[in-house]
């Protein structure tokens, strides 16, 4: 078996992967008050995905469980690359917590809104606030897994 994952705490992984969740939805809440002009303008209405938005109004009760089960699912892979990574990032809680947080908001940049900008008809704006709450939700989050994890 591989040395990382034989230090794995499955506990530690899924309570974090609950906080995750609870970080998460309420980002994204206070982020969507920010943002309700996108989501209410009909020439957007063909943007959101069935799941999100199946007519004109707030999504159905099934899009926030699918967002909360696959907010814990999440919570637990960023704590799981935490472990797999943990060995080889700087010493000290905040240096530590900051460069895991830029770690994966570079590679969120770079593998989810450059394409998106490239790719699909997102208004700057929307997209803007969404890198901009995924920073607040990965760093607030890193430090809770460098917290609850541990330096090692």
């Amino acid at each position: 078996m591989v040395k990382w994952i034989q230090g794995i705490h499955w506990g530690k992984v899924i309570g974090i992967g609950v906080l995750f969740a609870v970080i998460s939805m309420v980002v994204r809440q206070l982020e969507m008050l920010w943002t309700i002009q996108y989501y209410t303008d009909p020439a957007y209405f063909g943007l959101w995905s069935p799941l999100m938005m199946p007519k004109a109004g707030p999504p159905p009760p099934e899009f926030f469980i699918f967002s909360i089960i696959s907010s814990i699912f999440t919570g637990m892979a960023l704590t799981l690359i935490y472990y797999y990574l943990r060995e080889y990032l700087p010493k000290g809680y905040w240096k530590r917590s900051f460069f895991f947080a830029d770690v994966l908001v570079a590679t969120s940049f770079i593998f989810f809104t450059v394409p998106v900008a490239l790719l699909f008809h997102i208004p700057y704006g929307l997209l803007a606030w969404w890198f901009g709450s995924t920073f607040v939700i990965v760093s607030a989050s890193s430090l809770v897994i460098v917290k609850m994890v541990g330096m090692k």
